[in-house]
């Protein structure tokens, strides 16, 4: 929804013409909504602009690090239980009103409510209080070690001011309109806390969900920032001085999500006998870019890897597990995904290798939005296309996507000791305990295969010559506040 006291989308072109200088954006596309901490607005696509519209009481910096947002500081206590921070007086709501103690204990308040249907719910479980100790000091205390905590504050938690319209945050910019189809305007916020701020005063947001229609935008020079470019199709543009591409590691992943719940896929040496069918590294060549690797584990990190055998290509193996488990002649499988490129020449590819076994993929692919969060949740699908960016901690990570029940666990993968190891994991404070944690954890989720993770990518950003200060973040984070851009 606009913000308050938004104008006409011809009135804000006019404004960014005369006295303003306008940065153009290019993202993948659209989200269903912009509501902070709602559940509509839990996905990349609408994370990417309320990061530039709001803020936390800590963020991930450009080396994936935790930094200040809101809070200069914070302590936490020796178990784990109890985090204080000092929240930046300065700090202002879009509205005008102070970003205070009692302001930030109303935001938990209110998307922690059932009626909300918040996933940060989930996120939080155990958190038991949270204490205004002062205008400018706030403590929350949890009822055992909770870890993760601070990485999923800085991830998809936004403070905001309890008005009617949304978002209304803290942020470097205010949202001023967002037409659907058309795309999103901002503008630098009066009460900007940026440390050393840049001369953009306006954005556009742009969306183009296909690499052609984002690769034709840059060719007629109608971009100053791509959020998202495919590096191999990209590079010729690079070559004509069109675009700079940079990349910064992150732990992007594009998977296949097995339905766990239902024949053929509820036998693992099915599962099994997929990965064995689909040479994974000239998938991530093609479709991945610079920076991309197969993996085999959800977790990239090489500390936290099991020692079992790796995935191989081996279609005789694939067939001889089919076989086994009573496929041998052959299966019929409706495969689902998104629209949004690369993804639907990943399935292609995909199913090509497939056929080699005799497994025919039906695929359909969808819009996104709704294919994020509605049908990817819901399904009806065999299997299911997935690309994944990073989660702040492993915690967010297995308790949303692999937990019995949890809220991302579309394919309904359930196993109880994978369950016991995620409670110890993210209640242990001892750093070689909790490895030891994930490792056994990770090993258990190999055997069982439920996700199979097709290769990772780095996150590849493009931007014109005109523009400087900016850098890729490793969460994908667009931040502009520091963006300087000369004449289109």
């Amino acid at each position: 929804m606009p913000a308050t006291g938004a104008r006409t989308i011809p009135e804000l072109m006019l404004e960014c013409r005369a006295d303003m200088t306008d940065l153009r954006l290019l993202f993948k596309h659209e989200m269903i909504a912009l509501d902070p901490n709602g559940f509509n607005s839990d996905s990349s696509s609408a994370t990417v602009v309320l990061k530039m519209v709001c803020q936390s009481l800590v963020k991930f910096d450009h080396d994936g690090l935790l930094a200040p947002d809101l809070a200069l500081n914070w302590t936490i206590s020796p178990d784990w239980t109890r985090f204080t921070f000092e929240l930046d007086p300065a700090a202002r709501f879009h509205s005008g009103r102070r970003c205070d103690s009692e302001a930030v204990a109303a935001c938990f308040t209110n998307f922690l409510h059932p009626a909300t249907n918040s996933l940060l719910a989930h996120d939080y479980a155990g958190l038991e209080r949270i204490e205004v100790l002062s205008s400018s000091r706030i403590a929350f205390q949890f009822s055992s070690p909770t870890t993760s905590f601070l990485k999923n504050l800085a991830w998809r938690t936004h403070i905001v001011d309890d008005t009617q319209r949304q978002p209304v945050g803290t942020g470097p910019f205010r949202l001023v309109r967002w037409q659907r189809g058309e795309g999103i305007w901002l503008e630098r916020f009066d009460g900007d806390r940026t440390e050393h701020p840049g001369n953009v005063t306006s954005a556009r947001i742009r969306f183009a969900p296909q690499i052609e229609e984002r690769l034709a935008v840059v060719r007629r020079g109608e971009a100053d920032l791509v959020e998202s470019l495919p590096g191999v199709a990209a590079a010729p543009l690079a070559e004509q001085g069109l675009i700079t591409l940079h990349s910064a590691p992150a732990q992007q992943k594009a998977t296949i999500c097995f339905n766990c719940r239902a024949a053929p896929f509820k036998d693992p040496r099915v599962r099994f006998a997929f990965a064995h069918a689909i040479d994974r590294k000239p998938l991530a060549q093609t479709f991945g870019g610079a920076g991309s690797s197969v993996v085999d584990d959800l977790l990239s990190d090489p500390d936290l890897a099991p020692d079992v055998e790796s995935l191989q290509f081996d279609p005789e193996r694939a067939k001889w597990l089919l076989t086994q488990a009573g496929y041998g002649a052959g299966l019929t499988l409706r495969a689902a995904a998104t629209n949004v490129a690369p993804v639907p020449g990943l399935a292609a590819a995909v199913a090509a290798g497939l056929a080699a076994i005799g497994v025919s993929l039906v695929p359909t692919f969808y819009d996104d939005p709704p294919w994020w969060p509605y049908t990817y949740l819901k399904g009806p699908w065999d299997l299911a296309f997935q690309s994944s960016p990073g989660r702040p901690h492993p915690d967010t990570l297995f308790s949303r996507e692999l937990r019995s029940g949890g809220p991302f666990n579309a394919g309904g993968y359930g196993n109880p000791r994978v369950d016991e190891l995620m409670d110890a994991a993210r209640a242990c404070t001892d750093p070689d305990q909790q490895r030891g944690l994930y490792v056994e954890l990770q090993r258990l989720v190999r055997m069982d295969l439920p996700v199979l993770v097709l290769f990772s990518s780095a996150v590849t950003v493009g931007w014109r010559d005109s523009v400087t200060g900016f850098a890729p973040h490793p969460m994908g984070v667009v931040d502009i506040s520091t963006v300087d851009v000369s004449g289109h």
